[in-house]
């Protein structure tokens, strides 16, 4: 199998939708060209070619008829791939492909055709995205660098998030089932008890009366934890007392009466005791604040 694209500068879809399909054909051959008849003997063209006939393994978007999402977002030459090839890449799950769509892929899409998704907040930082990350690879012009090699690096790096990611969503699935099942034994609707760590975030928030999760941390210790409200990217829905947010060891373990204190956050939303009884106590302190 020939996969072909441009040659010259390239960007964050023409380099994601050829990690892409590297992944799916592994043996195939790679070919960065504008040459005609090169693109036409090969089975699949992406980013080139004046082409989005799927059938045909043609998969350019800068032409007329390439399509659009509902919000307006163009597809580039990675979100046309995407359509097609995304769903077998995750394994058949429709839901990590969706989420990879929404995560990176939409935004790809997006800055490939120009169009601004972000709306800046009084700081006026605009973030270093993955397609800036990406532009980094292309050679820089006080060195010898070569347009294919380096095209050959940023392809190994959009590979590797691609793996990542796709690891990652089928894992959260799996660790919000495993909440899930936690959460409907647990003995009382405003916590839960996890006996070991798994990503919980979004499946705490689901649960409306939820207030903390209590799980053990990395390095031993038991963490108490406050539940974000549904929909929301920072807040909690029962924020820890005010009187032991900032303090640390002894001191908070003076205001708690909890002798394996470890910290409290100085915004309120996490706290640690070394043990699971003391993160229960602590746990019990929160509930009657």
């Amino acid at each position: 199998m020939i996969i072909a694209t441009h040659n010259g500068k390239f960007h964050a879809d023409d380099v994601f939708g050829v990690s892409l399909l590297k992944q799916l054909y592994p043996d195939a051959t790679v070919v960065r060209t504008r040459d005609e008849d090169v693109l036409n003997s090969a089975d699949i063209v992406l980013d080139v070619g004046g082409r989005y006939e799927p059938a045909a393994g043609r998969f350019d978007h800068h032409q007329r008829g390439a399509g659009e999402r509902n919000n307006g977002i163009l597809y580039s030459a990675f979100g046309l791939l995407w359509q097609e090839y995304g769903l077998k890449f995750c394994n058949g799950d429709e839901s990590v492909c969706r989420r990879i769509d929404g995560r990176l892929v939409e935004g790809i899409d997006a800055v490939d055709n120009g169009q601004e998704i972000y709306t800046l907040n009084e700081f006026g930082t605009k973030p270093f995205d993955l397609s800036a990350v990406l532009d980094l690879f292309n050679p820089i012009s006080s060195t010898d660098e070569e347009f294919d090699i380096q095209f050959e690096l940023a392809v190994a790096l959009a590979t590797q998030i691609l793996i990542r990611l796709r690891a990652k969503y089928a894992g959260d699935a799996a660790a919000e089932k495993e909440f899930a099942d936690t959460y409907a034994k647990a003995s009382d609707p405003r916590f839960v008890v996890l006996e070991r760590f798994i990503p919980h975030g979004r499946a705490a928030s689901a649960q409306p009366e939820l207030l903390f999760t209590i799980f053990p941390n990395t390095n031993g210790g038991w963490s108490i934890q406050t539940v974000k409200p549904a929909d929301s990217k920072f807040g909690s829905r029962k924020l820890l007392p005010e009187q032991w947010r900032g303090l640390n060891g002894s001191d908070l373990a003076a205001e708690t009466g909890v002798d394996s204190s470890v910290f409290c956050h100085k915004a309120g939303f996490i706290a640690a005791a070394h043990t699971r009884d003391d993160a229960m106590k602590l746990l019990e302190l929160a509930l009657a604040e």
